[in-house]
């Protein structure tokens, strides 16, 4: 009998050490792993250490390890709240709607692109659509006032408005494009 509980302990260290002296062996290969495991590190883990606020009564003065642990009260005050099946039943509605039509358009969105026979407008759609997934939506913003500004943008310098006087008397505006101005002018 001792000498098949000494069988069982090499059988079962002997896997650990050849795996050992496999990573050993192969170290560049698993080099490539530790980028990986960084990232899962800082962006998935990371994160999840600011779970503990809703099992802590959260002070910001006190930070999240100075708050009081208080467990399951902030869940039992949600589902025993008068309004806590409302907001359930709007919760499920707004992901079932969401899943049902926001699921499909953009498939439908590529087959109807995919179908247009002008090229140079398919190209112009496309950028529309895909520019606010590139671009910020701060940048954006930014790039409309810079073209939409009633002071200085773009597109009131290329468009005046002249204020005219009818025989009558009243005013009357005129929207005039800047060519037009200089058409005049030549």
């Amino acid at each position: 009998m001792n000498s098949r509980i000494s069988e069982l302990d090499h059988s079962t260290i002997k896997p650990n050490r050849k795996i050992w002296n496999q990573i050993k062996r192969d170290y560049e290969l698993y080099l490539f792993l530790l980028p990986i495991i960084i990232i899962y590190l800082v962006f998935k883990y990371y994160p999840m250490y600011g779970i503990q606020i809703a099992f802590k009564d959260f002070s910001p003065s006190r930070g999240i390890w100075g708050s009081e642990w208080v467990g399951f009260k902030h869940f039992i005050d949600f589902f025993d709240s008068y309004n806590f099946w409302t907001i359930m039943t709007n919760t499920l509605t707004l992901s079932a709607l969401s899943l049902v039509f926001s699921f499909p358009a953009p498939i439908i969105i590529a087959i109807m692109l995919n179908q247009m026979l002008a090229k140079r407008y398919k190209k112009i759609v496309q950028t529309v659509i895909y520019a606010p997934h590139f671009i910020s939506t701060v940048v954006l913003v930014g790039m409309l006032n810079v073209f939409l500004s009633p002071n200085s943008g773009i597109v009131k310098k290329s468009i005046l408005v002249r204020v005219s006087k009818t025989r009558a008397g009243e005013n009357r505006t005129v929207y005039v494009t800047s060519d037009t101005i200089n058409l005049f002018q030549d």
